[in-house]
């Protein structure tokens, strides 16, 4: 970036998020975003493939559409969104920076990105926190299960995870709203969390006690056949947990961190890296449907018959 361009910090609205109008762009910002670019232009193909692959499978093969598998889609076409909108917006944004341009322009495509990834990160968490309840009510309830858990309902409640998380971004996006878009952000982050939590917690509680079930040979095998499955799949929702909150983690850290001080050399370091942390959020969306492949053997070959590589007989 110019030099010149620091001049125009002053007349820049205060208020104002943009990481750079409170930096110099020394050369570690420079390394870190061509970087976080470079790694961007690599995995956002593969995140559009593969979650589109994903999409595809379940909506063209019915042995696939299960209750699960359709939340597995859904959050899928959430990944779909990052990977073909958010990444590319993303590059555009980070290149500009790059290219030299000026605080005001770049700043606005930052606002931007902010905005366009909002929506699907709180949709993203909201869809966990349903994959968690699906999963709950599936071991806590499996004699109802079909009766509790129907397509109509399904859809509803991803169709209102979507509708939800399109508030915060819109009013945020509003200045007058902004305060209440950033209380429904909030709220949704906290409420998904609580119920991710509950349900794993049930999930596992419940998981131990149908084991020593099958131990004592207290139950069908019908019924201990059907009771692995779903462990599988309550475990496949676990690892897809475990790489959202560990892509998550660091940024989270680097939002609550003190400030460090912008005049020294430690404190532009420690600024440079929030293009890479932004990555790791990013790149979750492909860690996703590479989870799904590596669980499920069905899905993975459905994906494969799509790609030709096998009959579909």
């Amino acid at each position: 970036m110019n030099s010149s361009n620091l001049s125009n910090i002053s007349i820049l609205p205060s208020e104002a998020n943009c990481r750079i109008w409170k930096e110099e762009y020394h050369q570690e910002n420079y390394v870190s975003t061509l970087a976080a670019v470079i790694l961007n232009i690599v995995t956002c193909p593969m995140t559009v493939c593969l979650n589109l692959l994903v999409v595809v499978a379940v909506i063209r093969k019915p042995r696939l559409q299960t209750m699960y598998n359709i939340l597995l889609c859904a959050l899928a076409a959430t990944d779909l969104v990052v990977g073909a909108v958010v990444q590319p917006s993303f590059i555009v944004q980070e290149m500009s920076l790059i290219k030299g341009s000026s605080l005001t322009v770049y700043c606005a495509a930052y606002n931007k990105v902010v905005f366009l990834f909002l929506a699907p990160c709180l949709a993203s968490l909201s869809l966990l926190a349903l994959l968690s309840t699906e999963r709950y009510l599936a071991m806590k309830y499996s004699l109802r299960y079909q009766h509790i858990i129907t397509t109509f309902r399904v859809a509803t409640a991803v169709i209102s995870c979507w509708v939800v998380a399109l508030l915060p971004p819109v009013f945020i996006y509003s200045a007058s709203l902004a305060a209440q878009g950033l209380s429904i952000a909030v709220s949704i982050v906290f409420v998904s969390l609580v119920v991710i939590f509950y349900c794993h917690i049930s999930v596992y509680s419940v998981t131990r006690r149908h084991t020593r079930q099958i131990k004592s040979q207290q139950v069908s095998q019908d019924a201990a056949k059907k009771f692995l499955e779903d462990k599988k799949a309550a475990i496949t929702t676990t690892i897809i947990l475990g790489f959202a909150v560990s892509s998550f983690v660091p940024s989270l850290v680097y939002r609550f961190m003190p400030p460090l001080p912008l005049h020294n050399y430690l404190g532009n370091l420690f600024i440079s890296f929030k293009p890479l942390l932004l990555s790791c959020v990013l790149i979750n969306s492909l860690c996703n449907p590479v989870i799904y492949c590596w669980r499920s053997s069905v899905l993975r070959k459905a994906m494969l018959e799509l790609l030709g590589k096998k009959n579909t007989g």
